[in-house]
């Protein structure tokens, strides 16, 4: 099981934020991605059958799938993002959310250094898609970002 670490601080993540415990307990649930996308897409379908589930949370587990589907380290990855505080949560989720979505075609192919690309490696997210969702923040949003990837890269 992925929890094994401190189960009282998942505990208390989880519980000072409804929306999360919600969030997480939804991406884990058994709702198909691919049906409620067929709905959506098809008005006649949708009026017949609503989608239990709403299309945010479709997209959002869209995305987390997609950019996890091959990841390696997995345990580890879970345990420590429940290490960072909330800005650095707040922060991290923009990157990974970045990481899917510039995942896109490019007349270049830009790879990550140093750090980054140790990240990209270690937990198999792709360096391309990690350095388009490095890249995508500012400077001064790049160094708390490089304080978070260090922190996944430490033993």
């Amino acid at each position: 099981m992925v929890f094994e670490g401190d189960k009282d601080k998942i505990i208390k993540y989880f519980s000072s934020n409804y929306e999360k415990m919600y969030f997480f307990n939804l991406m884990l649930s058994e709702f198909k991605v691919k049906e409620i996308e067929k709905r959506i897409m098809n008005p006649d379908d949708f009026e017949k059958i609503k989608p239990n589930v709403s299309p945010f949370f479709v997209s959002r587990k869209k995305l987390i799938f997609n950019l996890l589907k091959n990841a390696k380290n997995f345990k580890e990855f879970i345990l420590k993002y429940f290490e960072l505080n909330e800005e650095e949560i707040r922060t991290f989720d923009v990157f990974l959310r970045n990481c899917v979505r510039y995942d896109i075609i490019w007349p270049i192919t830009p790879y990550p250094k140093g750090k980054v690309r140790d990240f990209a490696i270690k937990y198999g997210l792709g360096q391309k898609r990690v350095a388009l969702g490095y890249y995508s923040f500012e400077d001064a949003e790049r160094k708390l970002l490089d304080s978070i990837i260090e922190k996944f890269l430490r033993l």
